[in-house]
């Protein structure tokens, strides 16, 4: 038997949200981050309504809106989205064992 090359890998879709600038800033429009969650889950967006919700995120800074592209997308910047709602969901889990539990601070 002659020795072969391995097979290429399984072919994957590439991330429509891209680390970019000098601090590997995640930044994706409006349009990337549906196409995304629709390839994630597997189910339809509504892109007006998930504009809606992010600009919701924005005004409590979960999400920073930064500017809008040459399409006209808004461009959000989710660099530290993940930490900031992770940490309001912590702090919200707490506060409901606490009361569960009868705990004062």
């Amino acid at each position: 038997m002659t020795d072969r090359p391995p097979s290429p890998s399984t072919p994957t879709v590439a991330s429509a949200i891209a680390n970019t600038g000098p601090e590997d800033r995640v930044l994706a429009t409006t349009t990337q981050l549906t196409d995304s969650i629709e390839t994630a889950l597997g189910c339809r967006l509504d892109e007006t309504v998930l504009e809606d919700l992010l600009l919701e995120l924005d005004r409590h800074d979960y999400v920073e809106w930064v500017t809008v592209s040459r399409g006209g997308d808004h461009v959000w910047d989710l660099s530290e989205s993940a930490d900031r709602i992770g940490d309001a969901i912590a702090t919200v889990v707490i506060e409901r064992i606490r009361s569960w539990l009868d705990i004062d601070e």
